[in-house]
Parts: C-alpha cells; sequence; structure tokens
C-alpha cells in the first residue's frame, strides 16, 4: 500500500495527507461539536493548515527512508553536466545500478572516470556498504549505443 503511495507525485502525496487530516478534523469536529459548535469549523481548517508540516516532516521522511530507488527515481533524468544525464536508479538484491546518457563525448574513458570521481562516491556510498543496504554500486554510461561501465564496491573505498 505505501509503495503506491511513494509512487505518486508530490501535489498528490500531499492531496492524500491534506484529505486524510481534513477527514480526521470533520470526525472529530462532529464528536467534539456537540460540546463545542464552533469545533466542526475549526477542526477541519485545522486538518488544512497542518498538512505541509505533517507532509515535510513525517510522511516524505518516511516514504523517502522507506523506498529510496523510487524517490530517487521521482526527479529524473537529471542533467548532471553539460554532457551527462541521470536517467534511472535501480536496486536489485543490494546492488545500485545508476544509468546515465552521455552525449558527444569521445574522451570517455571510464577507468579514468572512477579514480577521478572515487572519493566523492566513496563518500555517498561508505555508509550504503556499512549499514548492508548496498554491496556494490555499477555505474553505467550510454553513448551512441554502447555502455560503458565501472563498478564500486567496499574495497574500492579503503
Amino acid at each position: 500500500m505505501m509503495e503506491f503511495v511513494a509512487e505518486l507525485s508530490l501535489w498528490e502525496i500531499y492531496a492524500i495527507v491534506c484529505g486524510l487530516l481534513v477527514s480526521l478534523g470533520l470526525w472529530a469536529g462532529l464528536i467534539v461539536g456537540r460540546r463545542f459548535s464552533i469545533a466542526l469549523r475549526v477542526l477541519p481548517l485545522l486538518g488544512i493548515a497542518v498538512t505541509t508540516p505533517v507532509t515535510e516532516r513525517f510522511v516524505i521522511p518516511y516514504l523517502s527512508e522507506r523506498y529510496p530507488v523510487i524517490f530517487a527515481n521521482k526527479d529524473l533524468p537529471k542533467k548532471i553536466d553539460q554532457k551527462t544525464t541521470l536517467t534511472k536508479i535501480d536496486l536489485t538484491d543490494h546492488i545500485y545500478s545508476y544509468f546515465y546518457d552521455l552525449d558527444d563525448d569521445d574522451d570517455f574513458d571510464p577507468p579514468l572516470v572512477k579514480s577521478a570521481q572515487l572519493t566523492d562516491l566513496c563518500d555517498f556510498l561508505l555508509p550504503k556498504f556499512s549499514s548492508g543496504e548496498a554491496s556494490l554500486a555499477n555505474y553505467i554510461y550510454q553513448l551512441k549505443g554502447r555502455d560503458y561501465s565501472f563498478s564500486v564496491d567496499s574495497t574500492d573505498c579503503s
């Protein structure tokens, strides 16, 4: 059920949270409204007012932690630099795969890219390796219909 919610756009997530909070406000207003007549008008408005903080502080962090790949792919494709576009992120059997499209770059050399970015990659990946979330990260670049790749594991970062 929650995976379905994670796949929705952000505005749809906000709308669902708002609907639930307003419904809760109406329900509470009906119960409390017998004693305090203003409650039926105020509590649904309170539900609307707290939608953004509840969504940003609780719902989005929960979904992004529980379904990191779904949330990471929401912003894709994403231009990394003038020649590189991140198109997809995948996590299967503790192996992250990052897929990139390259615009004409005849000088692309995967081992050179790996060595040039290894420090930054390790800073990002070491917590994932240490926690057991990931055991390997593959970086796959597509250029003119051909795939070029390299991998990073914990031994590269020691």
